[in-house]
């Protein structure tokens, strides 16, 4: 059974657990911390992967990977499966698992991500302004907003809903221009 398949059934599992604890919210929110935690720290993986590690040792390694930042501690419905997922052999493939409880949570709350990229930090007024925009365009209750500053722009902005990308960055726009003047040179000589 291939990594993908397994993760889809871990995840829906999960979900289907977290709705019947009345914590799904909370699980989301660790499972992504968990997940943003692993992929800026992959020694984590390294850890879970090695098998001298004791199980305990890797229990508390994922509980402490998805505490919150105040400090609070993984829910019980996330402390259960972490459990299953390292009884079953499968810690290894807890960032796949994750990935999948995320899409599926999103899907089936209607949770559209939306990711901006500015050249510069936005003020307050110009991220209203761009947060009513998406939000008139994606018609969803919940937008799931990750904003993040990128000097390469060198102006604009550059935003991201689910498959629908909007580069409006002066980066895209000088490429277009040197493109273009590239193609006129060329059919000059």
């Amino acid at each position: 059974m291939s990594s993908g398949t397994v993760a889809v059934r871990y995840a829906r599992a999960l979900l289907r657990y977290a709705e019947e604890q009345g914590c799904q919210d909370e699980v989301y929110v660790q499972i992504l911390q968990l997940a943003r935690r692993i992929v800026q720290l992959p020694a984590i993986m390294d850890r879970i992967s090695d098998p001298t590690l004791s199980f305990e040792s890797k229990f508390r390694l994922l509980c402490i990977t998805a505490e919150s930042d105040d400090g609070t501690k993984a829910c019980k419905a996330l402390t259960d499966f972490l459990q299953l997922v390292l009884r079953s052999g499968r810690g290894n493939s807890i960032i796949f698992i994750s990935s999948a409880y995320r899409d599926l949570y999103r899907k089936k709350n209607n949770v559209v991500p939306v990711e901006m990229t500015t050249a510069s930090p936005l003020d307050d007024k110009r991220r209203a302004e761009l947060k009513k925009l998406v939000g008139d365009i994606v018609k969803s209750e919940r937008v799931e907003w990750n904003e993040s500053v990128d000097p390469r722009l060198l102006g604009g902005f550059v935003i991201q809903v689910d498959d629908y990308r909007l580069d409006a960055s002066v980066s895209r726009r000088l490429r277009v221009i040197e493109k273009e003047l590239i193609e006129k040179n060329s059919r000059i000589i």
